[in-house]
């Protein structure tokens, strides 16, 4: 009983315990990061090269393509005839128009002589006021078969005027989409016509790069064996392609050579690199979301919060606008276990990815 009692008291005896260390003063190991500043856009794009102006050409009337004078990659000047419908269907129309407007102008001349004829035998008493209502209803719907029958003359008239489709502009066939033979109505797709004045680079970009580009912006633009030219940053598509977040992006070619024939590939990047950004993963971020902060490990190796203005997410990172500095060190694994003033362990490296024990 003595030596049970001996190490109870023994125990209980605040100078034999161990002495538990404040959290605070316990090196954490985390994994941690040293910030540095850098320019975000020096990625090389491909794309290809296009037609600033394409047209697709259809005929205004409907008919049987008869002959198609054009392919794909064919050169055409203002006017050229590159398609045509069958003519001797379009005159055959014309000609029906015609007999059917002479049936109606005589079916109007009848209800007019017998309108006549009527009127007269009213007056005389002999016939009946119905038979001249009659009369008069038979000579006004006889009119408007005239009138009906003129404007089916002049649609047959303007469609045969239609048989010739012609370019518009001066430009390069880029691709026909129907056969000689086909039946068309009017507005159906003909060929595709691309203009030889004004040519474009178009590319298809992250959407994280694209966050940081603005319209105006100057590439520099290659293609295999040919001097590099400059291109604009013209215009954004409002919508990614269909099965990727790829946006596609514009850039109006200046002062090409021929050698940047339309379909040619080619690779662009921003001819001057944008101003350096810092950038921080993600993961490394704490607190609401509109209150964002990171973990900033200071002198002594103690962390304490800082908060962050954060500018467009560049995929697993997201640019920091305001509150750090390259050259800070933050912790960006073992976020959630942290509490201000806490110790952590003796970083690895100087530069990138550092670590702590």
């Amino acid at each position: 009983m003595r030596f049970c009692i001996l190490v109870l008291s023994v125990l209980a005896n605040p100078a034999f315990a161990e002495t538990e260390l404040p959290a605070a003063k316990i090196a954490r190991p985390v994994v941690s990061e040293i910030v540095t500043a850098g320019s975000a856009q020096s990625r090389l794009f491909t794309g290809t090269v296009e037609a600033q102006m394409t047209t697709t050409l259809a005929f205004l009337t409907l008919g049987r393509v008869a002959t198609l004078a054009v392919a794909a990659g064919d050169r055409v000047t203002q006017g050229t005839v590159m398609a045509t419908l069958d003519q001797v269907s379009l005159d055959e129309d014309v000609s029906a128009a015609q007999a059917a407007l002479q049936g109606a102008q005589a079916r109007g001349l009848f209800a007019a002589q017998s309108f006549e004829r009527i009127a007269a035998l009213v007056k005389r008493g002999v016939a009946a006021t119905a038979q001249q209502e009659q009369a008069q209803a038979a000579l006004d719907t006889a009119k408007a078969g005239v009138v009906a029958a003129e404007a089916d003359l002049a649609r047959a008239k303007d469609a045969a005027s239609y048989s010739a489709l012609t370019a518009p502009m001066d430009g390069v066939v880029t691709a026909t989409l129907v056969d000689p033979g086909t039946v068309v109505s009017v507005g159906t797709p003909i060929l595709t016509l691309a203009s030889l004045t004004g040519r474009e680079a178009v590319l298809d970009v992250p959407p994280e790069t694209l966050s940081l580009m603005r319209l105006g912006d100057e590439f520099t633009v290659t293609s295999r064996g040919t001097a590099p030219i400059r291109g604009q940053l013209a215009r954004i598509d409002p919508s990614a392609g269909t099965g990727t977040r790829s946006r596609r992006i514009h850039l109006t070619l200046i002062d090409p050579s021929p050698t940047y024939r339309l379909g040619s590939l080619i690779s662009a990047q921003l001819a001057v690199q944008s101003q350096s950004v810092i950038t921080i993963p993600q993961k490394a971020l704490i607190g609401p979301q509109d209150a964002p902060q990171v973990w900033r490990v200071g002198a002594g190796r103690k962390v304490d919060r800082v908060a962050v203005t954060l500018g467009a997410a560049l995929g697993d990172h997201v640019i920091v606008t305001s509150g750090l500095t390259a050259g800070d060190e933050i912790v960006v694994r073992g976020v959630t276990s942290l509490i201000a003033g806490q110790t952590v362990g003796a970083a690895i490296g100087s530069t990138g990815d550092v670590g702590a024990n």
